[in-house]
């Protein structure tokens, strides 16, 4: 692959010279639209167009079995003993043989994927790709752009800056000498911690351990926990948001924010990965040539859990330039905009870039779906809801449009509808994809369980080193618990995510069902009383403890246990009695 690169360096077009001798000359530029919190691209495999996530964090280019099922990519062994590791620990992995990778209007030919390891959603092009030359990194105006840097020692290569006014900080070597990762050393409270740059964290983390380095008292009161998160590795990691006095990365220090920590190891000896968020607050340049970084601060907040500032206090609320950023031009600048906006918790910001995409570009349904996001963050749901209408008029086979809309529309309470549109993505949608896990949920919460169990059955298997795995597994023994059926492997599933992933009560819940259907009242009772002792507002685990107390002859508690459940949810007698649940069985 760098071969390839360099043997096509006479058909670079130079770029700024500001010195005699430093030239920047381009590679080329990939355009990045900011997906939720991911930022990516697209690329061709093997002909086919497909998106990818930038993840500058990623040793290596990485997709899940899903990923390489979907394109259509056979499977090898990888070298014995090789594994991935990262936040939620080490996974087992396979590898993929792409013959022809187009990127930036190039065909590279028989690149290699680590195959394994958490579903993202997409495949991730890693640092071994995207750290071969220097980069610049400007999400903030939906681009990644490669350079070759020649005779630029005594030069600042932040060369947008037209005040002068750039942040500096050297790039630290990394441990392996095959790692083109990007590492600095930056300090937290007054310590010091190791951090790699990664594109492909949606929100910047740190260690337990680099926090309590730093003097983060978790048991203080303003530290808040969090839900758990997940990484590369196979099991969910507890999450805390603390404060943090001071972070400084070079000669930029940022006072009084709040950021996310993770219980567990990133890998290696890395304290910190600074995620997409840092990168969208940024403007920067990634001088491999020169082992330094440079870069310029876009404004708002820097982390995405720290206090947001008012997305009404912008003063240039739906314009597309600054400072130091180019202007948008094309309808494409104006939508890569809106959705970087977007990614940064500025929807009203993001609906002003996106009004004036769908003016320039009125027939690209993609823009429509993209403001249909940002009216949903904005909790304009009814303008989000005529926005996906207009999309899926001009696509509508989009996947992602329909399970938006069905969302939405069981919401506002549009059963119906939304019935309609998840039976239209399930058959648009890839198998075993994390889209298609979202549909079987989505069914289930429809009361078409028996639709969810194949849709599962597919993402299970092809999922079995994912931290989501515990989720799934708990998913399927509902739904053949709500079905009331292969009640003995739905007992497998639950114990399975149970010994996964701990006692959570959702799962206990489920367990508490299975065990109900199967008649082991004793069992379900001890199951369904520890949901409730975890959650006592579940409306479900408390009616599954009535009927389970009742059928052991606990006539006055069990019925207690469902007036208790009645008060908590008025509609909860008449969607367990669909399933026939009631107190004579079965």
């Amino acid at each position: 692959m760098l071969r390839f690169f360099c043997l096509g360096m006479g058909l670079l077009l130079a770029g700024q010279a500001w010195a005699d001798d430093c030239r920047l000359e381009n590679y080329g530029t990939l355009p990045v639209e900011m997906v939720g919190s991911r930022a990516t691209t697209m690329v061709k495999i093997n002909g086919n167009n497909t998106r990818f996530i930038l993840d500058t964090g990623a040793f290596f280019n990485i997709m899940s079995s899903a990923n390489a099922s979907s394109l259509g990519l056979k499977l090898q062994s990888a070298p014995f003993g090789y594994r991935v590791s990262g936040i939620g620990g080490a996974a087992s992995v396979q590898q993929a043989h792409v013959k022809e990778f187009g990127i930036l209007d190039m065909t590279l030919k028989n690149v290699d994927f680590i195959v394994g390891g958490t579903d993202a959603g997409n495949g991730l092009l890693g640092a071994n790709l995207l750290d071969f030359a220097d980069l610049e990194i400007d999400l903030a105006h939906g681009k990644l752009t490669l350079f070759k840097v020649d005779h630029c020692d005594k030069e600042s290569l932040a060369y947008w800056v037209k005040d002068g006014k750039y942040n500096v900080a050297d790039i630290e070597p990394a441990d392996n000498q095959f790692d083109r990762r990007t590492f600095f050393t930056v300090t937290i409270n007054g310590k010091k911690a190791r951090a790699v740059l990664d594109s492909g964290a949606s929100a910047t983390v740190l260690t337990r351990d680099a926090a309590e380095r730093a003097g983060i008292d978790f048991n203080a009161p303003d530290v808040k926990v969090g839900s758990s998160g997940i990484g590369i590795g196979a099991r969910p990691v507890k999450t805390w948001t603390v404060n943090i006095d001071s972070f400084s990365v070079g000669s930029e220090t940022i006072q009084h924010s709040q950021m996310q920590v993770i219980d567990g190891r990133i890998g290696d000896r890395t304290d910190m990965l600074l995620g997409v968020d840092f990168l969208l607050a940024h403007h920067m340049f990634i001088a491999n040539s020169k082992r330094k970084a440079y870069f310029t601060y876009n404004g708002g907040r820097v982390f995405t859990f720290a206090t947001a500032p008012g997305d009404s206090d912008r003063s240039d609320a739906g314009t597309a330039t600054d400072e130091n950023g180019p202007a948008a031009r094309t309808a494409d600048d104006y939508a890569l905009l809106g959705q970087a906006h977007l990614s940064r918790g500025e929807p009203k910001a993001a609906v002003g870039d996106l009004d004036e995409a769908i003016r320039m570009a009125p027939d690209q349904a993609a823009f429509y779906v993209a403001r249909a996001r940002a009216y949903e963050a904005d909790k304009q749901s009814d303008a989000a809801l005529t926005d996906l209408d207009k999309s899926l008029s001009l696509d509508p086979k989009n996947g992602d449009a329909l399970l938006m809309r069905a969302e939405l529309r069981f919401a506002h309470k549009d059963h119906t509808g939304a019935a309609s549109d998840v039976a239209a993505a399930s058959a648009v949608t890839p198998v075993g994809s994390t889209r298609a896990h979202s549909i079987a949920s989505l069914y289930i919460e429809l009361d078409q369980p028996t639709a969810a169990l194949p849709m599962l059955d597919d993402w299970i298997r092809l999922h079995n080193d994912d931290a989501m795995l515990g989720s799934a597994l708990n998913e399927r023994c509902w739904a053949r618990g709500l079905s009331n059926q292969m009640l003995d492997d739905a007992l497998k599933d639950c114990r399975k995510a149970i010994k996964r992933d701990g006692e959570n009560p959702t799962y206990l819940d489920s367990l508490g069902l299975v065990e109900l259907r199967l008649g082991h009242y004793p069992e379900s009772i001890k199951a369904y009383e520890q949901a409730v002792a975890q959650r006592p507002r579940s409306a479900w685990s408390r009616y599954g403890l009535g009927l389970a107390r009742i059928r052991s002859g606990q006539t006055d508690a069990g019925n207690a246990d469902l007036v208790a459940a009645r008060t908590l949810d008025p509609q909860i007698e008449s969607r367990a009695i669909k399933y026939g649940l009631t107190a004579a069985g079965p």
